[in-house]
């Protein structure tokens, strides 16, 4: 696991709301895999402008996928973390999820304002970084949990140079 602090993602807090401080995001970190690997699996087209968009951002340690207001479906997390690590965060108006899957399996799921109802096989996995960033807390800034619990980084000028783009059709939501 990495020491990303709060700290660390502020820069995309300011990114993914709109000046009024809604946030509204998704994004998928996933281990190992480069964004091309990661598009195949989950049924995405390189450069498809129908369905929702999505933005792919190799990092150092794998890939992060951008999805803005869309959902990630339960189907695609599965996919992706075959073999490796997958953490997504999820956070618009209505829902703030976060999902920690690992060879296919999920381990942890929990809502950020409802922290104490966590869910999965084994819940507890990242409680100590949980309560290490103070996220048990009412707070907005869930991506230092997600490269923790990935082992991917995601700095400012990986998000802000070419991403490989494409769409995905409409899933439902886990």
């Amino acid at each position: 696991m990495s020491g990303a602090t709060a700290a660390d993602y502020g820069w995309l807090v300011e990114e993914c709301t709109g000046g009024d401080g809604e946030a509204g995001l998704c994004l998928t970190f996933v281990r190992g895999l480069p964004p091309d690997a990661a598009f195949r699996r989950i049924g995405a087209a390189p450069g498809v402008a129908r369905g929702f968009p999505i933005a792919a951002y190799a990092v150092q340690s794998g890939t992060v996928l951008e999805y803005g207001w869309a959902w990630m479906s339960w189907e695609q997390c599965v996919s992706l973390s075959a073999g490796t690590t997958v953490a997504t965060v999820f956070v618009d108006i209505k829902h703030d999820d976060f999902f920690y899957l690992v060879d296919g399996q999920l381990v942890s799921a929990f809502c950020w304002y409802a922290y104490s109802f966590r869910h999965g096989p084994d819940p507890d996995p990242l409680l100590a970084d949980v309560h290490e960033l103070g996220l048990d807390l009412d707070d907005l800034t869930k991506q230092p949990l997600a490269e923790r619990a990935a082992g991917v980084r995601l700095h400012r000028a990986d998000f802000i140079r070419p991403s490989l783009v494409g769409s995905f059709g409409h899933g439902s939501r886990p």
